[in-house]
């Protein structure tokens, strides 16, 4: 037969083994959620009006966590050419266009912090995007997205580096 005290301690030691890996450090709770399609049509709206402006924090832990996921929205102008030195970025694009370059350099190029930055990259690859692509922009890689006389709208997930 089996011992009930045992049994009963064999159940809070495996509980606790496996509670312990699933908790959160502290400000990662502000990376766990669901952002619905009503959710970012309603941001699509407020940014194309104006009522928005900038980046808008979808998922963020404070102080800075493992990753950041936010919308970046570009209307009627090149977007700012950037280097990443040890941050990487995923964009998903969710509406309008552009053309997206990749590789190449931002001749002119300045520090800020540890991203550089420019108005144009030149000798990269450029190439359509539209809603529904995904662009992987690796540290180190220059990027730029230019919707042209139209408008993008992409959420990036930046996957942060040490630096």
């Amino acid at each position: 037969m089996t011992n009930p005290r045992r049994a009963l301690m064999l159940v809070v030691i495996l509980g606790v083994t496996v509670a312990l890996p699933a908790q959160t450090k502290p400000g990662e709770d502000a990376l766990r959620g669901v952002k619905s399609k009503a959710d970012l049509e309603t941001i699509v709206a407020e940014l194309r009006s104006g009522e928005l402006k900038g980046p808008q924090a979808l998922f963020e832990a404070a102080p800075r966590g493992p990753y950041r996921v936010y919308t970046s929205y570009i209307d009627n102008r090149k977007g700012l050419a950037d280097i990443h030195t040890t941050d990487d970025e995923i964009f998903v694009v969710l509406s309008g266009s552009a053309q997206c370059t990749l590789g190449g350099d931002i001749p002119g190029k300045k520090l800020e912090g540890r991203d550089y930055h420019g108005p144009q990259v030149v000798g990269g690859v450029t190439r359509p995007v539209a809603a529904g692509d995904i662009v992987s922009a690796p540290r180190g890689t220059a990027h730029q997205m230019d919707p042209g006389s139209g408008h993008v709208l992409y959420v990036v997930i930046k996957i942060f580096g040490q630096p």
